[in-house]
């Protein structure tokens, strides 16, 4: 790869999709100066009724061109042009709730707490984010949080992956001629490797970094900018389990399950990717488990409509390759319906019975169409959820609602589905981790106060 040009490739085909120029370490100041200054001068001070007008022109415009979206996003990606065109209305959606939120935006005034004068807290926004965000759901995890940041009276400055550009690029141009948003309100930075995102965590006139990503670079994203007495947000890795309890509905748990582990090819942090399942019912449920793998991707041939994601690049798929030949040596076992390789970049799905909690498959975040199943009692299933690192989402099945309300109080876990179809999800309900998924919280309610802090005020 040139080190001056940033490229994309079509997992689908390997053919080059597109290129951009990298941006240096002194690109990244010019712009967090422009970000700075268009800040104090306009932007932090625009009515709140003119900047939801703003924002909820940006999901008008997402809805208008939302195919063009989905052919990019497909495009950089791997996914499916129709999963695309989906999520792509899930990020109009979010947008036109941050623009709703502006318009509630409130202060407190304690009337009481003197005699003669006035105690009153304001939100200030915190300045400038540099928002880094991965290749596997640009355009969602940037809608999560660019809105809100816009909505609370922040700049941004985007960094994409190197390896999934397009949508964001469309996106951002967008805001940049839209007349609406002052200049420089919202700018790119493209880039390979870390000399963007670390000048963004050094950078003196960046306020606050927003990173979605791995661990192991969260926590240097973490170290860098929380050295530089930056607020930091971030939403790590993930290594979720499904508790199958024996008295749950196992049809629906396993089709469910299939669709947890194998939705954007396995490369999702939300990924339902290890099941715990009661031995009393493991046989059955590894049969309903086999049954909704070929219902979903019939074999021997996988065609347009029911083939998985294929993998982000070779290497990536070469890597998964290498966990499941391990765990093969481990003596897990394949579940009918499973396959080891695939055309091009594809690889799996692979469903493997009889994995031990000890086995890396289990305890290794895969990020690819693997499902793990461990035969454990359901007792065990709270002191093996505790003792994962990773508390990003969980999935719950039973019919007693004691018990699933215990599990959902227990487990410190940001994301959780009861019973419950994992591809639903609503802009209201906030989303981050616990432990080494992540610090803070996006979207919801009070994803304003998330780039703002209050101000307190006493006049006498």
């Amino acid at each position: 790869m040139n080190a001056e040009v940033v490229q994309t490739y079509d997992p689908h085909t390997g053919s080059l999709s597109n290129q951009y120029h990298c941006s240096t370490t002194a690109d990244v100041q010019v712009a967090s100066e422009r970000a700075r200054a268009v800040f104090f001068q306009e932007w932090r001070s625009m009515p709140a009724a003119l900047r939801s007008k703003a924002i909820l022109s940006v999901a008008n415009h997402i809805r208008e061109y939302q195919q063009l979206f989905a052919e990019y996003e497909s495009s950089d990606t791997g996914k499916s042009f129709e999963t695309a065109m989906l999520e792509v209305e899930a990020a109009a959606d979010l947008w036109e709730y941050a623009a709703a939120l502006v318009r509630v935006e409130h202060t407190e005034t304690l009337g009481t707490a003197t005699s003669s004068g006035l105690a009153i807290t304001l939100r200030e926004p915190m300045g400038t984010v540099g928002l880094i965000v991965p290749w596997n759901y640009p355009l969602i995890t940037v809608s999560e949080r660019m809105p809100f940041a816009l909505a609370a009276g922040c700049c941004v400055l985007l960094k994409p992956s190197e390896l999934a550009v397009g949508s964001l690029d469309l996106l951002v141009k967008h805001i940049q001629s839209n007349h609406l948003f002052p200049e420089n309100t919202v700018q790119v930075l493209y880039g390979v490797g870390t000399e963007v995102p670390i000048a963004l965590c050094t950078d003196p006139c960046v306020d606050m970094i927003a990173f979605v990503g791995s661990t192991t670079t969260g926590r240097i994203i973490e170290s860098k900018a929380s050295a530089c007495g930056k607020r930091v947000t971030s939403e790590l890795g993930g290594n979720n389990h499904v508790l199958v309890f024996q008295d749950a509905d196992l049809a629906k748990a396993a089709d469910a399950a299939v669709i947890s582990a194998m939705r954007n090819g396995g490369q999702a942090c939300i990924a339902g990717t290890h099941v715990l399942v009661d031995p009393l019912v493991a046989d059955e449920f590894i049969e309903f488990l086999s049954r909704a793998l070929q219902h979903h991707f019939p074999l021997p041939i996988l065609n347009e409509n029911n083939t998985l994601q294929p993998m982000i690049t070779i290497a990536h798929k070469e890597r998964i390759i290498a966990l499941a030949e391990q765990g093969l040596s481990e003596g897990c076992k394949l579940v009918v319906g499973s396959r080891m390789n695939g055309p091009h970049q594809t690889v799996g799905p692979l469903v493997f019975d009889h994995v031990s909690i000890e086995s890396i498959l289990r305890k290794q975040e895969i990020f690819g169409p693997v499902l793990t199943v461990c035969r454990v009692n359901e007792n065990q299933f709270y002191p093996i959820l505790a003792d994962n690192k990773y508390g990003l989402a969980a999935y719950i099945w039973t019919k007693n609602m004691e018990t699933a309300l215990q599990m959902v109080r227990q487990l410190r876990i940001g994301r959780m589905w009861v019973n419950a179809d994992p591809e639903k999800w609503l802009p209201e309900l906030p989303v981050g981790g616990f432990g080494a998924s992540g610090v803070g919280r996006e979207t919801g309610c009070s994803a304003l106060n998330v780039y703002s802090l209050p101000k307190s005020v006493l006049i006498c």
